[in-house]
């Protein structure tokens, strides 16, 4: 079975996953700069042998969720599993709103093994539990060390009731709104055990938080002593022209960053980049390919299908000869 991220994430590239690694072949050294899920890494075909495997993200959060499973997996389970309900799921995601600061990224930064057990299984029980963005401005928050709706303020039109009035309930029993997740059902045993093989995978993978042009310079991207030993990085930046959550949530201007970074790149560096439409054809006057789905159909990666018609794949020079037709096959609804 694939290995996949035990959290759902918007954007995730799980699906164009073997027509990346058909382009990048068996890179001794690889990079995820936005890592994100870590999709395309967790879906990379068994290998024999050391390689040089580096993911990075700009989120705190996330970065100290996958190293919390790398370092401290059954830790981690114990704080992801539980009974689900409305209370702890509110309390929970205030307390990791209000601890997602420049102080974590900067922590995280500052010691590669650094990570907070506790604080990565309340994050991925949010994440489990959540519809939508849970990250977004919500109402509410830890004050004075409770949990209050921070759109009441108190009054004495309701006999001094004020914001304690409604706080979260139990209304269906703790089993929340996502009860199916994590799985409950063996005491959090199989989450227990997914968390082992997630280790497993990524014992030797370094793990770093920061900006995506830090995992990007020689020194990082290197080969290792197996594989082919080609370098390659795989592209996932937030969409400039997506007019979309991913883009709006993001920082402007690095989808632009990153296309004007490929187009200084070595020409024996295998890279794939993501995007939309044709927001990084300016690639193509310097040999890339582009992925397009037939009479524009898009390579169809998304589970958006709206979405999934616009999403490309731009490949470097260096990447593997072959893999274009393949790509192609994969809209093919046959």
């Amino acid at each position: 079975m694939t290995l996949a991220a035990p959290f759902p994430y918007f954007g995730g590239k799980r699906r164009a996953a073997p027509a990346v690694w058909r382009a990048l072949g068996d890179p001794s050294g690889y990079v995820e700069p936005f890592a994100g899920s870590a999709a395309v890494l967790l879906a990379r075909p068994q290998f024999k042998g050391r390689r040089v495997e580096t993911i990075n993200d700009a989120d705190g959060w996330l970065v100290n969720a996958w190293r919390a499973i790398q370092h401290s997996p059954h830790e981690t389970a114990a704080h992801a599993v539980g009974p689900v309900s409305e209370i702890d799921y509110h309390a929970r995601l205030a307390w990791l709103q209000e601890r997602r600061t420049p102080d974590l990224v900067s922590w995280l930064e500052g010691d590669p093994e650094a990570h907070d057990a506790k604080a990565a299984g309340w994050w991925l029980y949010v994440l489990a539990c959540g519809i939508g963005d849970p990250f977004g401005p919500g109402p509410w928050r830890v004050i004075d060390g409770h949990l209050r709706d921070a759109r009441k303020l108190p009054h004495l039109g309701d006999a001094g009731q004020g914001v304690n009035r409604e706080l979260p309930h139990l209304g269906d029993a703790g089993q929340g709104v996502n009860r199916e997740l994590p799985h409950l059902g063996d005491a959090g045993q199989g989450v227990l055990e997914y968390f082992d093989r997630l280790a497993d995978r990524l014992a030797r993978v370094r793990i770093t938080c920061g900006d995506w042009r830090r995992v990007t310079t020689p020194s990082v991207i290197r080969s290792g002593t197996g594989g082919d030993g080609a370098r390659a990085l795989f592209l996932d930046p937030p969409y400039a022209t997506s007019g979309d959550l991913y883009a709006a949530s993001s920082d402007d201007g690095i989808a632009e960053q990153v296309r004007d970074w490929c187009l200084t790149v070595p020409a024996d560096l295998r890279v794939v980049l993501c995007g939309y439409d044709a927001e990084h054809d300016a690639l193509l006057d310097r040999g890339w390919t582009v992925t397009e789905g037939k009479a524009g159909g898009g390579a169809g990666y998304s589970t958006n299908r709206a979405n999934g018609r616009r999403e490309r794949l731009w490949l470097s020079p260096a990447c593997l000869r072959g893999h274009h037709q393949d790509v192609l096959d994969l809209t093919n609804p046959a």
